[in-house]
């Protein structure tokens, strides 16, 4: 791992001094982390992310005494511990939110219209949707490429592609009720 580290480093010099940080202080910065998120894993790629950050800013850390270097090194390991556990904590809460409040709407119900129908209604979807709806059903795309490609989250991908079944439904719906007055 300590090449990925060094690969974005110029010169020889800061390669060398780069590794003997490393070296010297990544126990240190893994029991930090790991004192935070209670968790291998979690530790471990925040010590990944604390290096990353410390390789972009290098040349500032260069900069710093010595003796004030370990108390940057925890500060930077602490403060990327705690982002990961604030992250992890709201997508957990989110997770939740998302599994009490999920009404999941079903495609059958829309296999059972016609073909036209369905496109007509799909084009009356506001943008984001027909884009959702496009992106995933008709190009085949995964909720991840998709996230990447409109530069959303996979939640929110998720989330649209779930409002725009609705939608398409209670619009075919309302369609039938009128058909039946």
């Amino acid at each position: 791992m300590i090449g990925v580290y060094l690969s974005m480093l110029d010169t020889d010099e800061d390669k060398r001094q780069f590794e003997i940080l490393y070296t010297k202080y990544r126990q240190n910065m893994y029991a930090v982390a790991y004192s935070i998120l209670h968790n291998t894993e979690d530790a471990e790629d925040a010590v990944h992310q604390a290096f990353i950050a410390i390789a972009n800013n290098f040349e500032k850390i260069r900069q710093i005494p010595c003796q004030e270097i370990k108390a940057y090194i925890v500060v930077i390991i602490r403060n990327t511990s705690i982002d990961s556990y604030n992250r992890n904590k709201k997508k957990a809460e989110h997770s939740a939110e998302l599994d009490e409040n999920h009404t999941a709407v079903d495609v059958d119900i829309l296999e059972s219209y016609d073909y036209k129908q369905l496109v007509k209604k799909i084009s009356e979807l506001p943008q984001i949707y027909k884009d959702i709806i496009f992106l995933y059903y008709l190009q085949g795309f995964s909720t991840k490429e998709i996230s990447k490609m409109l530069n959303i989250s996979p939640d929110n991908v998720w989330k649209r592609t779930e409002r725009a079944k609705k939608l398409l439904k209670e619009s075919l719906e309302r369609d039938i009720k009128y058909a039946e007055k």
